[in-house]
This record gives structure tokens, sequence and C-alpha cells, in this order.
């Protein structure tokens, strides 16, 4: 009976001291959060962002497809995150199509991931920005030239009709390129893409 007594003390002890974890909001400097903290989408920013998005332009098309996971655990602190997949089609060709992978849990390769909140001055200069205005810094990867560094940046258009972003694929730097015949950009090109919600 003793042995069971201790075993739910500490179990008590342990969910006690996960209940004390603090929230921060989502854009909060890691340097100066304790370990375990949990990294909120408080004003649900990246609600927004959420759904099905599609760029077209005559025969080629870009879709992305965009969810948000809240409470997940980076090893280290707990956080809300941006996962999703992407279609491109180029001259009515599919030249990659990941929505299969698009239910799978998280950890499982999701080709779009992250949750990095950036003014307008960061990365991708935003000279149209509103001066306040918040974008996301996402990941953006391609399987088959996984050696490239890249990342997407999405901006929400206010007031928009309907619903449009804009999203802006740009290198992130690094890699090394495996042979000189190795492909030295994205299936998808970099580039802005006007995309409108579906």
């Amino acid at each position: 009976m003793k042995h069971i007594i201790n075993i739910a003390i500490i179990l008590l002890t342990f969910f006690s001291c996960k209940a004390q974890n603090p929230i921060v909001a989502i854009d909060a400097s890691p340097s100066s959060t304790p370990d375990g903290a949990y990294f909120k989408d408080l004003n649900n920013e990246f609600d927004r962002f959420i759904g099905t998005w599609k760029f077209i332009d005559g025969n080629t098309s870009f879709t992305l497809m965009l969810k948000k996971k809240e409470l997940y655990f980076n090893g280290t602190d707990y956080e809300d995150i941006i996962l999703g997949e992407y279609i491109y089609i180029e001259n009515n060709i599919e030249i990659v199509n990941y929505q299969s992978n698009f239910n799978n849990p998280i950890g499982a390769g999701h080709k779009i991931v992250g949750n990095l909140i950036i003014p307008t001055n960061m990365f991708v200069n935003c000279d149209v920005c509103e001066p306040n205005e918040r974008r996301v810094l996402l990941n953006f990867s391609d399987p088959e030239r996984n050696y490239l560094s890249a990342s997407i940046v999405l901006r929400y258009l206010e007031g928009s009709n309907p619903e449009q972003i804009t999203a802006t694929i740009i290198s992130a730097g690094g890699g090394m390129i495996p042979n000189e015949n190795s492909p030295t950009e994205l299936r998808v090109p970099y580039g802005e893409y006007l995309m409108v919600k579906q």
C-alpha cells in the first residue's frame, strides 16, 4: 500500500509541475523562456492561413494545404506549428504531389512545417506591408532535392474577397550540391504566388 501511495505522490508532483509551465506568445524569445514552456498562438494568427490555397496561371497551378497543430513537443518546449503539403502542376503535367501525406501524424515528413512570425523587413522585405503587419516563415522541402534548403513566407491579404495570401518561396541558403549534374533549384520555382482560398 505504501508503494502505491508513493507512486501516486510522484505522479501528482510530475503533473503539477507540468501544469505550471508558462504559456508564452508564439514569438516570445526562447532564450528568456524556461524549458518546457508552451509557445502558443495566443492571438490565433496562424488560423487565417489554415486551409487549401491555390495559384493558377494558364496550365500551371500550385496548391498549398495547411493545418495547425497545437501543443507539439519539440524535445524541449511545447509549441503551436503549421504543417502542410503541396501540389505543383506545370503545363498540365503533375510535377509534385504530396497531398496524400497531409493527414500523416506530425513528424512523418511533412514538406511544410514551422511557426516563425516575421516582421515586414525580415527575409523577404515587404514594401507594401503595413508597418506592424506580421507574416509567417515556414520550412519548405523538396524530398527529391533535400540538399537544397528553402523557406516559404506567407502573407495574409486583409480584406481580400475571396480570401487570398501570397506565398513566397525563397532559398534559405546553404546546402551542398551532390554533384555537378544535380539541380540547383526546387521543382516548384522560387518566387511569389498569389493564392486564393478554396
